[in-house]
């Protein structure tokens, strides 16, 4: 039983991970490749989209790697 609670830990700590460093790449290349090209005016409006997109798909991209890794884990 403790295997599968640490299978787990390890799987949400994975997916907490693979969250925040796709969303930490996303700001970093927005602020490089976007900032140089668009106003402050630009940026305000286009936000909220490019938030609740990205952050949605970084969700789900976290979550597959962390249930992979749960089966990976699991399974060996």
């Amino acid at each position: 039983m403790f295997i599968k609670y640490k299978a787990l830990f390890i799987s949400l700590g994975i997916a907490l991970v693979t969250f925040v460093l796709n969303f930490t790449t996303f700001l970093i290349t927005y602020n490089k490749l976007a900032t140089p090209y668009i106003n402050e005016e630009q940026r305000v409006e286009n936000a909220f989209f490019i938030f609740t997109v990205t952050i949605g798909s970084f969700a789900v991209i976290a979550i597959l790697v962390g249930v992979s890794f749960y089966f990976f884990i699991k399974n060996r």
